[in-house]
């Protein structure tokens, strides 16, 4: 059994933008946006992450729901662009989902090489049982937020996303 000594010495992980203001000090501003863009990114992900763990569903199933309950049915190469799942990791989420019952998968009859991905009622009845989780973990990830500042927020997000798809930077 460790002693009190060893247990008070052991230390948490030291995040430098809440243990050191200053770590970024002879840095751009741009620089601290992005770590704390990135930092923001990752908590949001494991908490995503816990919240679906007692649905033994993974984030990138969720990110699929999510992406056809708002068209139905998508094409594979849509649902990349939609999840920002990568092709080989969105095929491999796709085959689980579809032997789950939570989609449909067919050929495109205008391209044959494509396949369209349809949510199925399987598939709809297990987000709206996800949603509360989901939604209890956002809501307090930003419960101190005022909303002008949320608004603000989300604003600057899109206008960041919007820069990115168009950027020339390849």
């Amino acid at each position: 059994m460790a002693s009190s000594s060893t247990r008070s010495s052991r230390r948490k992980p030291v995040d430098p933008v809440d243990d050191e203001p200053d770590a970024f000090s002879d840095q751009r501003s741009e620089k601290k946006t992005a770590y704390l863009l990135r930092q923001v990114s990752e908590r949001l992900a494991i908490s995503l992450t816990e919240a679906l763990r007692p649905f033994n569903q993974t984030a990138s199933v969720y990110r699929v729901l999510i992406a056809l309950t708002r068209r139905d049915h998508a094409r594979m190469r849509d649902l990349i662009e939609l999840t920002l799942i990568e092709s080989s990791t969105l095929s491999r989420t796709i085959g689980r989902m579809e032997a789950q019952e939570l989609v449909t998968v067919e050929q495109d009859d205008d391209d044959g090489r494509a396949v369209i991905v349809s949510i199925t009622q399987a598939g709809r009845d297990l987000l709206d049982a996800m949603l509360p989780a989901v939604s209890a973990q956002y809501e307090w990830s930003v419960h101190d937020v005022p909303p002008a500042d949320l608004e603000i927020l989300r604003t600057t997000l899109q206008r960041m996303l919007r820069n990115l798809k168009i950027s020339p930077i390849k």
